[in-house]
């Protein structure tokens, strides 16, 4: 016989509830004792999104025992599949025994178990409490049992009802907390669209942030890049993603001062499938990042991704700038950063190749380039 605790009591069970949101605390551990009474062998916190009904996304907090990267795979992609999340949208407020809307032989049958829940004997019987924020968000509380407990029954969804108003009122206040943070990160993303350069802010947990639409269709190209389950970038090549993940790994230690001698930027190429020039990635620790859309002392990892064959080139004007160049010398710089050859621009410009060589020397001399494989590299590294 399995011996339960007591239920809290309501008023403490309040101010602990009320407590955690007003302490930016993850709602999820002062449901804990209401769990245990529960039976459960899980549960979670949802703040779901929905577009036409369909749900589209939702930060997900699981109890102690769960995961953070487990909930993170849940709000980014499972969710799209999941019949519990569907029945959520179309449910009044109140508590709900899923079994009731989704038959547990339908349920089987599903993805979302077979694929996700069932390999980690995962949530198989679940009882809700929903309420429908502001914003268009649904908040849930969802408590879980295995396939191998007993299904909730209405002994349960009475034991629950009673603490229904105090966790309304600190869904509405997360989906509140929410709804600022997506409005933010919408904006953030709005500042990253206008850059040609792909662009992924990934967290200390290596979890995605954002990305923004330009590394969105050079992953959509299917030539060499793709997004992992857990929402960082990765290759085909088995060496790319190793020293991919070694970069992030570096510049997450550089966070805690663990690498001392991490540049600023760490830089690496990711080959394409297709044979063509490899993308250039960029590795950037960002420590108490303050930006519109990022949490307040935000520290964690930058991607930058260049399509090589799509990179502008540095134009003759900002290489006169930056080197202190004639016009001539300018242009053959120029000429040479679009990946001509000395003797190609001599023709182009209708000049004698000795003159353009003589323009060669004298560019190396004001970049400090010995050889032209340094010019040529450090060409590379400049954009206009």
């Amino acid at each position: 016989m399995i011996i339960r605790p007591e239920l809290p009591h309501p008023d403490a069970f309040a101010l602990d509830l009320y407590a955690a949101v007003l302490d930016g605390r993850s709602i999820a551990s002062a449901l804990v004792p209401l769990a245990r009474r529960l039976g459960t062998s899980t549960h979670a916190v949802h703040l779901m999104r929905f577009a036409h009904g369909t749900p589209r996304d939702s930060r997900s907090e699981g109890s102690p025992n769960t995961a953070p990267e487990v909930m993170a795979e849940y709000g980014r992609f499972w969710i799209k599949h999941d019949p519990w999340a569907q029945a959520a949208a179309q449910a009044p407020d109140g508590i709900l025994n899923m079994a009731r809307v989704v038959a547990p032989e339908l349920f089987r049958r599903t993805p979302i178990w077979n694929e996700w829940a069932a390999p980690r004997d995962g949530a198989f019987n679940c009882m809700a409490a929903l309420v429908h924020a502001p914003g268009g968000i649904v908040g849930g509380i969802a408590f879980h049992r295995s396939m191998r407990a007993d299904a909730f029954s209405r002994t349960e969804e009475e034991m629950l009802r009673p603490y229904y108003a105090m966790i309304r009122r600190a869904l509405v206040a997360e989906a509140r907390l929410a709804a600022a943070g997506w409005e933010q990160v919408r904006a953030l993303r709005a500042g990253f669209a206008a850059l040609r350069q792909g662009v992924m802010l990934l967290d200390r947990h290596r979890r995605a942030i954002v990305t923004n639409p330009a590394l969105d269709m050079m992953v959509a190209e299917d030539d060499g890049l793709s997004f992992v389950q857990d929402g960082g970038l990765s290759s085909f090549d088995p060496q790319a993603r190793q020293s991919l993940a070694r970069g992030v790994g570096a510049a997450i230690l550089a966070l805690d001062g663990k690498v001392k001698m991490m540049p600023d930027a760490a830089g690496l190429t990711l080959p394409r499938r297709s044979g063509g020039a490899p993308w250039l990635v960029q590795v950037l620790p960002l420590s108490r990042l303050e930006a519109l859309g990022m949490p307040e002392g935000f520290t964690g990892v930058m991607l930058l991704v260049t399509d090589d064959d799509q990179r502008p080139r540095p134009r003759a004007p900002l290489l006169r700038q930056a080197f202190g160049l004639t016009a001539a010398e300018g242009a053959l710089a120029a000429a040479l950063a679009a990946g001509k050859t000395v003797t190609e621009h001599a023709q182009a410009r209708r000049i004698a190749v000795t003159t353009a060589r003589s323009h060669l020397a004298a560019i190396r001399r004001k970049t400090g380039c010995r050889h032209q494989a340094e010019l040529t590299a450090l060409l590379a590294r400049l954009t206009g």
